[in-house]
């Protein structure tokens, strides 16, 4: 079975882009997705289950340290009672994708994989201020990718598309890049009509015409941080407006140093509602309806979990 690897740090837009990416799946393609999540439960599996590809979940770890044994069980059993034809991993954005790599790559997988590919998703709105945390981390992950995807380009101004594209192509000078937004490909093959804060110009293989490329600049280089976790599901029904309080006093850091948060809630019998936290911004979606139970991630440090709970339960009707 082939395989594609969506690989990107937390926020990015990695569950929209494969959401997008099943929906243009030829349909005689049998595929698999197999979804890992940092917190003890998983939300990802939810929002994604539905879309015509058998969903497996590994929560409550990192496939690529805590969870390798687990990985590599999962790899063979979807290929042996599933066997697809291309199988869609979705890893932690806190994943090491060298150790990702070495796992799938391993002797005891080789029967089951014929290809390996990795897809990149960069917050382009972002990238500057990850880089000057996780400069490190940012290049093995742009080293690692055959396809990136640029995500978010409507935050950003055509000036730092073009930086982004000469930063990218500084560190990885093959890999296919496409734009992004919402996960939807506005550009493929390096050709595109950018039209972001009332700002247009076209790209072309990388260049923006009328712009000389910023130069890329040097960062230091530092660990990831050490992330910690809250997470509990409820089966009961949500207030909307007290849910969109709790996401603002998390974007604001009233339960500590938020890098994302998310979660799918019940507002009425059957009526769902997805939050995303990313990037600094809130996000509201419609999920699918037949699920079985709300649930909340919050990831970061110093988190206050005790009073993250409480007002968790006080969003409850």
């Amino acid at each position: 079975m082939k395989i594609d690897v969506i690989n990107g740090l937390l926020g990015a837009g990695k569950t929209t882009y494969l959401l997008n990416l099943l929906e243009e799946m030829e349909p005689g393609e049998k595929t698999a997705v197999l979804v890992n999540e940092f917190g003890e439960i998983g939300i990802d599996g939810d929002i994604l289950g539905g879309h015509g590809a058998n969903v497996v979940e590994l929560p409550n770890g990192c496939i690529c340290c805590t969870l390798t044994a687990d990985l590599r069980s999962q790899v063979r059993e979807i290929a042996e009672n599933f066997a697809p034809g291309r199988l869609l991993i979705e890893p932690t954005g806190i994943a090491t994708i060298k150790n990702l790599l070495g796992i799938l790559n391993s002797l005891s997988l080789e029967k089951y994989i014929d290809e390996i590919r990795v897809i990149l998703v960069i917050d382009a709105a972002n990238l500057r201020e990850i880089i000057s945390q996780n400069r490190s981390f940012v290049e093995n992950q742009i080293k690692a990718a055959h396809v990136i995807a640029v995500n978010k380009c409507d935050r950003v101004d055509a000036g730092e598309i073009s930086w982004i594209m000469a930063f990218i192509r500084s560190i990885n000078t093959t890999a296919e890049i496409f734009l992004t937004i919402h996960g939807r490909v506005i550009s493929r093959d390096g050709v595109a009509e950018i039209d972001s804060a009332g700002k247009g110009s076209k790209l072309h293989n990388g260049e923006s015409i009328g712009e000389e490329a910023p130069e890329v600049f040097a960062a230091p280089e530092t660990p990831l941080k050490r992330y910690e976790q809250f997470s509990t599901t409820s089966n009961g029904i949500f207030d909307l407006k007290k849910l969109r309080d709790l996401f603002g006093g998390i974007n604001r850091q009233a339960f500590g140093l938020v890098d994302r948060a998310k979660g799918i809630f019940r507002i009425t019998g059957d009526n769902w509602i997805r939050l995303d936290l990313a990037s600094g911004e809130i996000e509201e979606s419609g999920v699918r309806t037949g699920l079985t139970s709300s649930k909340i991630i919050v990831i970061g440090t110093n988190l206050r979990k005790d009073l993250l709970k409480e007002e968790f339960r006080s969003c409850q009707l």
